[in-house]
């Protein structure tokens, strides 16, 4: 002989959990499985054939529980059940052995502070502010066992339920962490991308790079090799060329010591050194060094041997009269 048990049980969520987490794991349905303590084993299966019609298009599981019967004794019990997902919730029907047939209905309510409120049923002890999780169990078994599977059920759905809360509070800490990181990398990102930013090309709350005096951009010609220059980096003879920057780019400011006077007098031909204007004449010390030493000329050799050539022929001819 069976008996027909209804009771509802209604959890307060802490405050931080937002809807979609706890909807989120209401319809993770091996998550919802593994939260209970007792099952040990499940995987998914196709419709029993003693499904309704209702129930052949939903989503099947076998479920393997491990269940104390009395103190020092366990057992194992398996049984089919299907899920049903709603917007607000879940629903389940347990197929158990020895008649045991178990409904059970899951509901997020409540309403969050940003939410405009809503009536709530009396009687239950429904919180009237922030959300609450509601559990609706209609359960047939046999008279004998209803008081044992009555207290089982709501102790291990009570379990069910702290696991839950707290997986939640581990998954908003998760979302909430990654909407941070998202919003300071968009901030980043709009911060480089927009062009009358003050700090464009420099990151928030750094000094300004210092800027150097001559940029290509400023001066397209600025790497072009000097005309003045050859391929191998030696002066020539062609004078120093100025490109001026574009028009409408920012003036740098031009040192007068590199003005183009300056520069074309420095890279043109150099004036000769009038110390070597004319070469050494014969006689003259190629040393001078110095354009006031005054170079003296030197006795030529003809001049000084002709007196001795006159003395010798004198001196032969009075031998040959002796």
């Amino acid at each position: 002989m069976s008996k027909r048990t209804v009771f509802t049980t209604i959890t307060a969520l802490p405050a931080g959990i937002t809807r979609e987490t706890v909807i989120e794991t209401l319809h993770n349905h091996f998550e919802m499985i593994d939260l209970n303590p007792l099952v040990i084993e499940r995987h998914p299966i196709k419709a029993p054939r003693k499904a309704s019609p209702e129930e052949f298009h939903s989503i099947w599981y076998h479920v393997v529980d491990k269940i104390n019967y009395f103190p020092g004794y366990t057992g194992r019990t398996e049984f089919d059940v299907c899920f049903h997902d709603l917007n607000n919730g879940l629903q389940t029907h347990v197929y158990a052995p020895l008649g045991l047939d178990i409904k059970d209905k899951w509901t997020l309510g409540g309403t969050l502070p940003h939410e405009p409120k809503e009536p709530v049923e009396i009687g239950l002890g429904v919180p009237k502010d922030g959300l609450w999780l509601r559990e609706d169990v209609d359960m047939r078994c046999n008279i004998v066992a209803t008081g044992f599977v009555r207290k089982t059920l709501k102790k291990a759905h009570g379990t069910l339920v702290e696991r839950l809360v707290e997986k939640a509070h581990l998954r908003e800490t998760e979302l909430h962490n990654h909407r941070l990181g998202e919003q300071q990398s968009n901030s980043i990102l709009s911060y480089y991308s927009d062009p009358r930013s003050p700090g464009m090309g420099t990151p928030p709350h750094s000094p300004d790079p210092i800027q150097p005096m001559h940029n290509v951009n400023t001066y397209p010609n600025a790497m072009q090799v000097h005309p003045s220059l050859d391929h191998r980096g030696s002066l020539g003879k062609a004078p120093y060329s100025y490109s001026p920057p574009m028009v409408g780019m920012q003036q740098a400011f031009v040192d007068p010591r590199y003005s183009q006077a300056t520069l074309e007098s420095r890279y043109s031909q150099p004036p000769p050194d009038p110390r070597y204007s004319q070469p050494p004449t014969q006689g003259q010390d190629v040393r001078i060094m110095d354009q006031s030493y005054n170079p003296v000329e030197l006795p030529s050799s003809t001049a000084s041997s002709k007196p001795r050539t006159a003395e010798l022929d004198s001196l032969s001819a009075q031998s040959r009269r002796s």
